[in-house]
């Protein structure tokens, strides 16, 4: 099993690494706990094995051999330290118990690292824009992220801690494909569909109890609300979702999907 715990921050401002400039740039690694790391392990490597103790150094190793440096991997029983651009390109080491493998949220790109729960979240805020569902879910794209999705009550208490009394922002879901069908833009997952049995507002308490404004939503009034937002709630005091007409501009919300492997 792997296991998302510790994350650290490495800071470089071009070639000089450490050094604080206006150039700064912070890179947040999180790392991913292998639990059958093996000290003895054989490595097999990407960039040549370093043996450095300091899982710290080897991140700033990583970004000497990458400037786009994404993950690496590093034993703190050994000092094994291997660096590579893609995480999936160390997945075999980590599979074979050489060490821990990190992986990163770029904070340059206005993404700020979050955790809520046991789970780490790569979140950009954008509120300086209002565009239409479209465009939002487009803008996020072109960051190499995706609306963010809000599938669990820890998710959303941590945006709500982020927003505070903001309200009316884009998230990544909606049925615009399918009138009924409610699809995660970050995964393609589906996250309820109503069927002849149950209506929308029955099949979203029972996939997701307790994230809607009002037991009445999602309720696609004058057949014209596709897009989901995050609104303040009445009912709840505080943010819900709530599908709301894809052509209104609103803020938005764009998450980096943290892949471990």
């Amino acid at each position: 099993m792997i296991q998302k715990l510790w994350y650290l921050v490495l800071v470089f401002a071009g070639a000089a690494v450490g050094v604080l400039a206006a150039t700064t740039r912070e890179i947040f690694f999180v790392r991913n706990i292998n639990p059958t790391q093996n000290p003895d392990s054989q490595d097999s490597h990407v960039t040549p094995p370093a043996r450095i103790l300091s899982g710290f150094m080897c991140g700033v190793r990583c970004l000497d051999n990458f400037p786009a440096c994404t993950t690496y991997l590093h034993n703190s029983s050994t000092g094994l330290c291997v660096q590579a651009a893609k995480p999936a390109t160390l997945v075999p080491q980590l599979e074979s118990g050489l060490g821990d493998l990190y992986v990163t949220c770029d904070t340059s790109g206005g993404f700020t690292m979050y955790r809520y729960g046991s789970e780490i979240a790569c979140i950009a805020v954008i509120k300086s824009s209002k565009v239409n569902f479209t465009l939002a879910s487009s803008h996020c794209e072109q960051m190499g992220a995706n609306l963010v999705s809000v599938k669990t009550l820890d998710k959303l208490q941590m945006l709500i801690g982020i927003l505070g009394d903001s309200t009316n922002f884009w998230v990544g879901l909606d049925d615009m494909v399918e009138e009924g069908t409610y699809v995660w833009r970050e995964d393609g997952q589906v996250a309820f569909k109503i069927n002849a049995t149950y209506s929308s507002r029955q099949m979203a308490e029972v996939a997701m109890n307790g994230l809607w404004d009002h037991p009445r939503e999602p309720n696609n009034y004058a057949d014209n609300e596709d897009c989901i937002q995050l609104k303040q709630s009445t009912t709840h005091g505080e943010l819900r979702l709530n599908d709301y007409k894809c052509f209104t501009r609103s803020k938005f919300i764009c998450e980096e999907r943290i892949r471990f492997v």
